[in-house]
């Protein structure tokens, strides 16, 4: 593994000892990892000395030398320089004046010696070296704890192993991904090695996330769907159960705002009063959560109803929401930017309305929230607030960001149903932009996704254009005609009932 430098001799160790001039200047050292490393892969850096008439005296090398001696080595290698002895002390002065390394330099050397000691065939240096969970002291792979101890003191660094292991992590993730400068960093001292790696961490993150992405849009592509739009009440969906939607999205009719046709005996939206409204309401999330999904997800966009004077519809509602057993996961302020000309006596005019998203009890749901660029548009390490102590502290900032819980959009534009028939009408859909940002958040290619007041069937086309199924529901028959229609030009299948070719 090694060559020999034709000025080393192995000597017996019988003939060596420490120089007179040496001896009186040494301090006890502790000696245990040296003598363990040099069991493990022998005397690696030899020592040096003058020999003289076969005896080699010591002058640079004497821990290596006590280490020898206790593991019971026979020889040790030398390197004779023999230098008179009244310039010993000069020199050890001397070769003790070390030029600081810089971490660059420390974790290519280190990157050596660990591979040299611990490689193994076939294995990712990651996995092997144990790089998984670095912050936990059990956990370092199959190379184990000692490769970093040993790394450490073959190259005498300044530096714990547990610390090189961090040194190590960012070392190669700089390899990979320089972007962040974060070896150009610790050696500037703008970071501790620490606070690298916990850089790093976030940034792996971030690189999660773009391969997710990544891997959405490519499963969006190949996935086939299918799409089906049913004629009834949304009171009973038993018939639906079978398919265990993933995901809901709809917007009831709001109360005493307009009279949608064919509404049936219910009348929804009609009632006389506001708490057979919220009962009728109750009545559709009940039934919705039967047929869900263990983890589903229920989108709720709804307005306030101003008719008659301001009775807090909206807080009724979520509270009613409650009341089914749904778990509120938050609530979205939908903000119009061209809202239509309503006007409110005595108050402001009205330009909002909320977007309840709610989860099954006890539900893992799935959540990759829309994203915005930020103002910068890259990514880049920049400073938070100072710690406790005073110290600087740093975050990797993505080049996009989570959209806050207020969207603005415009209301409903026509032409995104009249292109599929321009002799249909609708009061007041939901714009399709409302429904793509929830449903790319709360959905996966593949899931099934339901709309139980499916209208213009604009919920219907973007589940679609995000790789899932649907299932829409009105009691409309002319809505649930145009659907059927809408979803064949969408999915391109004659079938309005059941589509299986690629969105």
């Amino acid at each position: 593994m090694f060559k020999s430098n034709p000025q080393e001799i192995d000597i017996p160790i019988k003939d060596v000892e420490i120089h007179s001039k040496v001896i009186n200047t040494l301090k006890e050292k502790n000696i245990e990892n040296l003598e363990r490393t040099m069991k493990m892969v022998g005397q690696l850096t030899p020592v040096f000395g003058n020999l003289v008439d076969g005896k080699f005296f010591i002058t640079d090398g004497c821990a290596r030398y006590k280490a020898a001696q206790n593991i019971g080595l026979k020889t040790i290698r030398c390197i004779p320089i023999n230098i008179p002895d009244e310039e010993i002390i000069k020199m050890r002065m001397i070769s003790n004046q070390r030029v600081k390394r810089s971490y660059i330099e420390m974790a290519s050397c280190a990157e050596h010696i660990l591979q040299t000691i611990g490689s193994t065939q076939g294995k990712k240096k990651e996995e092997w070296l144990g790089m998984d969970n670095l912050e936990s002291d059990d956990n370092y792979g199959l190379a184990g704890k000692d490769r970093f101890e040993l790394a450490s003191i073959l190259l005498d660094l300044p530096i714990k192993s547990s610390t090189l292991r961090k040194l190590m992590a960012v070392y190669w993730h700089n390899q990979i991904d320089n972007s962040l400068g974060l070896m150009d960093g610790i050696d500037s001292n703008l970071y501790s090695i620490d606070q690298a790696y916990r850089l790093i961490k976030k940034d792996e993150k971030i690189q999660e996330k773009n391969a997710f992405k990544e891997w959405r849009k490519n499963e969006i592509s190949n996935q086939s769907v299918w799409s089906k739009v049913f004629h009834q009440s949304s009171d009973n969906l038993s018939n639906l159960k079978k398919y265990r939607p993933n995901f809901a999205m709809f917007s009831p009719t709001y109360w005493t705002m307009k009279d949608y046709r064919n509404q049936g005996e219910m009348k929804f939206g009609q009632e006389p009063t506001l708490e057979e409204y919220l009962n009728n309401c109750k009545k559709f999330i009940l039934s919705l959560i039967e047929i869900m999904d263990e983890n589903g997800v229920i989108v709720i966009v709804i307005g306030e109803s101003f008719s008659g004077g301001y009775k807090s519809i909206l807080a009724k509602y979520e509270m009613m929401l409650i009341d089914t057993g749904l778990e509120l996961l938050g609530v979205c302020e939908w903000v119009k930017s061209n809202p239509s000309p309503v006007v409110v006596e005595n108050f402001y005019r009205p330009a909002n309305e909320k977007i309840f998203v709610c989860k099954m009890k006890g539900a893992n749901v799935v959540f990759n929230p829309k994203m915005k660029m930020t103002k910068e548009g890259k990514k880049m390490v920049k400073k938070s607030h100072k710690s406790k102590d005073g110290s600087n502290r740093f975050f990797v900032q993505d080049e996009e960001t989570v959209i806050s819980n207020i969207i603005t959009t415009p209301v409903f534009n026509n032409s995104e149903y009249k292109k599929y028939d321009p002799n249909f009408t609708h009061d007041a859909p939901c714009p399709m932009e409302i429904y793509d940002i929830l449903t790319q958040s709360y959905t996966l290619p593949g899931m099934t996704c339901i709309d139980i007041h499916c209208g213009a069937g604009q919920g219907l086309e973007v589940f679609a254009k995000n790789g899932c199924n649907s299932i829409g529901v009105d009691i409309d028959i002319e809505s649930v005609e145009f659907c059927r229609k809408r979803m064949d030009m969408v999915l391109g299948s004659e079938n309005s009932e059941e589509l299986a070719i690629a969105a």
